[in-house]
Order: C-alpha cells, then structure tokens, then sequence
C-alpha cells in the first residue's frame, strides 16, 4: 500500500511540473499559434560587415515604412530590405563599397541603388558568380535573396 501511494505522488508531481510548460508552448485557441510560436519563426537578416560610422540599420520595420526606408535611400548608398519571418522587415543603408556576407536573408526583398557614377551593386551566389546587378541611380528593384550570399555596393 505504501509503495502505490508513493508511485501516486510521484505521478502527481510529473503532471505538475509539466503543466506550465504545455501552457506556455501551447496556442491561444485551437489552431492558433501563440505569440510565443510565432516569435520563434522570425530570423534576423544581418550583414557582415557593417560599418555603424557611415551606415545605417532598420530593424523591425513594417511593410509601409520598409517601402519609405527603401524609396527614400540617400544618395551615395546601397539600400537593400529583407524580411524577417514575422510580417517584419530589416532595411540597411550601406556606403563602404566592401564585400558583405549575408546571413538570413530569404524570400523576397528589394534594393535600390542611389549611389552616382558608375557604382554598381552586385549581389553574387555562394560560388561569387553575379547572380543580380543594381544599375546606380535606379529605382527600387525585388530581389530574390535566396540564391544571394554576398552583396558587394560599389
């Protein structure tokens, strides 16, 4: 008898520890996920490297101001947006014309070469092949940065 009491306690104690953690992963209603799920799907696009003197970075932006960010590029640089997973966006503004590596840039995004002269942006594959050239003095373009892993500005 005492040893199914124990056995009793030691099954109540399991289910009570792992109750909070259901509750916490679990989703608000059926079907729906939490805001714990979806925050976990997000990345963050990042560029390396990133010089902070002359560049600038955007992140967490929505769609309206990725737009604004991206049409209102500032002369003499690169401005390229990438999603974040989450309806989000991270938009960088970059002037070094130094070859950048990326990581988490996925999906579709866009850039927008402001820069004068004959500065034109390249966006190579894994194997440093151009997969995409951004023209200076264009308008916005739609990237596909799936098959980009390195952005050289200028």
């Amino acid at each position: 008898m005492l040893a199914t009491v124990a056995a009793l306690v030691v099954l109540v104690s399991v289910f009570s520890m792992a109750t909070p953690a259901a509750q916490a992963s679990g989703a608000t209603r059926e079907g729906a996920p939490s805001t714990a799920d979806v925050v976990a799907t997000a990345w963050t696009p990042v560029i390396s490297p990133f010089f902070t003197d002359l560049e600038k970075r955007f992140p967490h932006v929505d769609t309206d101001e990725r737009n604004l960010l991206v049409n209102l590029c500032p002369s003499g640089r690169l401005c390229v947006a990438a999603g974040e997973g989450n309806g989000l966006h991270t938009v960088y503004y970059l002037y070094y014309c130094t070859e950048r590596s990326l990581t988490n840039f996925i999906g579709d995004g866009s850039a927008k070469n402001a820069q004068t002269g004959n500065a034109r942006a390249q966006l190579l594959n894994q194997n440093r092949v151009i997969e995409v050239t951004v023209n200076p003095n264009s308008a916005p373009v739609r990237i596909d940065w799936d098959p980009i892993y390195y952005i050289d500005p200028c």
